[in-house]
């Protein structure tokens, strides 16, 4: 499992506008939570009728250029995007411990190198 790294390396966006080329330097905002892809949420603010507070979801994603913003999806497939202050962490998931450099599972050999 290859864990992303969520830098903040300059990036250069263009565009145009009213017939000419524009060109931004952006820089991704720092990530401010400990969530990863795979962990359980639960849904702390609702965000329509489909997504009700309390909720249980999955992370589904984390955007490299919108790391605090969370793709989540509910069991029947279904997705959303929401602020990382939206949902509270329950669970975590193996990529947790891979990241701290910790075994999930508690044996080494299971492990594929």
């Amino acid at each position: 499992m290859v864990l992303p790294v969520y830098d903040r390396t300059p990036y250069i966006v263009e565009y145009y506008k009213d017939g000419e080329k524009q060109t931004i330097r952006r820089v991704p905002p720092p990530k401010l939570h400990d969530m990863e892809e795979g962990d359980d949420v639960t849904i702390a603010r609702k965000k329509g009728d489909d997504w009700d507070s309390g909720d249980k979801v999955e992370i589904k994603g984390i955007n490299q250029r919108q790391p605090n913003t969370l793709t989540i999806k509910k069991e029947n497939g279904d997705y959303t995007f929401l602020p990382y202050d939206d949902v509270e962490l329950k669970e975590k998931s193996a990529a947790h411990y891979i990241r701290e450099g910790r075994d999930p599972i508690g044996s080494q050999y299971l492990l594929w190198p």
